[in-house]
């Protein structure tokens, strides 16, 4: 088999059936471009015999602005998917984009009909809630670190660019910007009790 089904969702648009390689290489450089850059999965839900649904998204959608899309249903109607968003049928076990498995079409327009009911299509223009420009690294270690992106002038002191895929390390000397399609966005510390950047 060359390719597999998974399921695309655009602002503003019904949801398709979008043919990817079963190559699992290319398969993430689909996914990347699809997405428009990095991208994060989360399991949804459990379809049976080890198999499970999940949705890809932009893991920098928040602050690059991206469109709203669509909106969970109660009780997680507060979270909205920005951008694109990709569902695939992975193998439990093998997990990540590296256990996709095709979806014969008729139950591809299963899912289609049932995310339809489910997730409540945004006009556009919502803002995201202010928790979701909160990213935590090493939750509930000692280590734990809880950040937002900030968008930012170009440094002026770059030293060199760090990586060639579509997000890149700005090594200023404290390597804590990233660069996005010749954006700039700087690592905010956020304090975990005020909720204040600093």
């Amino acid at each position: 088999m060359s390719t597999l089904n998974g399921i695309l969702i655009e602002p503003g648009k019904d949801p398709v059936i979008c043919k990817f390689s079963a190559d699992i290489n290319q398969t993430v450089e689909e996914i990347a471009t699809i997405l428009d850059g990095n991208f994060a999965s989360s399991r949804l839900f459990n379809v049976g015999n080890g198999i499970s649904l999940h949705i890809f998204v932009n893991d920098l959608a928040v602050p690059l602005g991206l469109t709203a899309n669509r909106r969970f249903p109660e009780p997680d109607q507060h979270e909205i998917i920005f951008g694109n968003a990709i569902f695939l049928a992975l193998d439990d076990e093998t997990g990540g984009e590296h256990g996709a498995i095709d979806i014969p079409e008729d139950i591809c327009q299963l899912f289609i009909e049932n995310l339809n009911q489910h997730l409540e299509r945004c006009n556009g223009d919502e803002k995201p809630d202010p928790s979701a420009e909160i990213y935590t690294e090493n939750a509930g270690t000692p280590e734990e670190h809880s950040f937002k992106w900030q968008e930012v002038e170009r440094p002026e002191n770059i030293q060199k660019i760090i990586g060639n895929g579509r997000v890149k390390i700005v090594d200023n000397g404290t390597c804590n910007i990233i660069e996005i399609k010749g954006r700039y966005f700087k690592q905010v510390t956020v304090e975990k009790k005020k909720g204040l950047a600093q």
